[in-house]
């Protein structure tokens, strides 16, 4: 009996223990008692927040310009392409924009060139495409047989900066290297073929001309379709009746300096910002801001008045004053735009300025969601990111009268 009665009190034992570690186990996994965390607790993230209320309103404002913009009432993703200009801005924008739209509204964008986000857009494999110029004419066309509907606007202010890399050249000394469009258009035209032609040392001040070496000038340009050969080309055809003549401008070109063996493609104005940086003796030409992130000297480019200056905010922005105070309807053609910003008068005015460009489809409304992604992305940047602490170096705001009707071409399009 008593070893019956220890073996019992032994089992009773036992048992209370095992149903106590079950009891305990099933009380700390029970869902009521676990602490949130902001890993975990995804109500308290800003794109659930947002997506609850699915007429969130948003107010942007530039200098007197203010609009309402609504979000979508679920996550969307929009993909957009082209200009590698606007890539670095681009980026830059999407990156501040997401905070924004509390997470709702995400943006990718492809810097594959105009020309191939020209075309990509055309063929709707992207939501928006991009450019250095505005619709060429080609697509243009073949929109208008399609009886596609579409909007444009320009979002964004630029320069071409003439880049080189001049191993024997003093800037503390001589200053910028001095160029003018004549001699770029003859440097590419391969009629110019050394540092050292008398073209090129008589726009240098008289003391620094013998530090022109007698080296080939190794002339770097895009070999995708872009737009800043576009806007290039454009500049040299105003400046040059050779050049526009036998070449013209386009988002590809011949380039005469290849076939002598002295010039060479790089993709994108990554590419040739690169390549010019790598390669001594060479010359090439990207959008503003790709000098300045890589570092590399601009020239200064005599402009229609007859001095030699260099891109800079200032600069630019007297071209910009000078240039297209109105834009023609949203789905014209536009191929006028870009010239009214070329080489434009005035004693400090950069003659190599532009636009940089977005269009989109007009029935992309029958999607609210998407309507709505898009309107709130493009009010955002034609106004908020036209401040300075949303603009990238090298970069600068449209005017705002251009701005102002971007906006109401956004508006009417998409009926938002």
């Amino acid at each position: 009996m008593g070893v019956n009665r220890v073996l019992l009190a032994t089992i009773a034992v036992l048992a209370i223990v095992v149903l106590g570690a079950i009891a305990y186990t099933m009380y700390i996994q029970s869902p009521k008692q676990l602490s949130p965390s902001p890993a975990t607790n995804m109500a308290n993230t800003p794109m659930e927040t947002r997506s609850s209320s699915q007429s969130s309103q948003l107010v942007f404002s530039y200098g007197d310009i203010t609009v309402k913009a609504v979000l979508p009432s679920k996550p969307i993703t929009i993909t957009g392409g082209g200009s590698t200009f606007v890539n670095i801005q681009m980026q830059s924008w999407i990156q501040r924009f997401r905070s924004v739209s509390g997470g709702l509204v995400i943006v990718n964008y492809q810097s594959i060139g105009s020309g191939a986000g020209e075309a990509k857009w055309f063929d709707r494999s992207l939501d928006f495409g991009a450019s250095d110029i505005p619709i060429s004419n080609t697509t243009y066309q073949r929109l208008v047989a399609s009886g596609s509907d579409f909007i444009q606007i320009p979002v964004v202010a630029g320069s071409i900066s003439i880049i080189y890399n001049l191993p024997s050249w003093d800037e503390n000394r001589c200053g910028p290297l001095r160029l003018s469009g004549e001699v770029l258009a003859d440097i590419y035209l391969g009629k110019i073929i050394y540092w050292d032609d008398n073209r090129v040392k008589e726009l240098q001040i008289e003391e620094c001309r013998s530090l022109l070496p007698h080296e080939p000038i190794r002339a770097i340009h895009r070999s995708d379709g872009s737009g800043t050969t576009a806007l290039f080309t454009l500049y040299l055809s105003d400046v040059s009746e050779e050049w526009r003549t036998r070449i013209g401008y386009g988002y590809t070109v011949e380039w005469p300096r290849d076939a002598l063996g002295y010039g060479e493609g790089g993709r994108g104005n990554e590419g040739v910002a690169a390549k010019v940086k790598g390669t001594a003796y060479s010359i090439g030409y990207v959008e503003y801001a790709y000098a300045i992130v890589n570092r590399l000297p601009t020239a200064a480019v005599k402009n229609k008045d007859g001095n030699f200056v260099k891109p800079s905010p200032e600069t630019v922005s007297e071209a910009l004053k000078r240039g297209a105070k109105n834009l023609p309807p949203p789905n014209a053609y536009w191929g006028d735009v870009p010239k009214s910003f070329i080489n434009r008068e005035g004693p400090n005015t950069y003659p190599i300025a532009g636009l940089a460009y977005i269009f989109i489809y007009k029935d992309i409304a029958k999607d609210p969601d998407m309507a709505r992604a898009i309107s709130v992305f493009l009010k955002w940047i034609l106004t908020e990111g036209q401040k300075p602490e949303n603009l990238v170096e090298g970069y600068l705001p449209l005017p705002p009268e251009l701005a102002r009707i971007a906006v109401k071409y956004v508006e009417q399009g998409l009926g938002i």
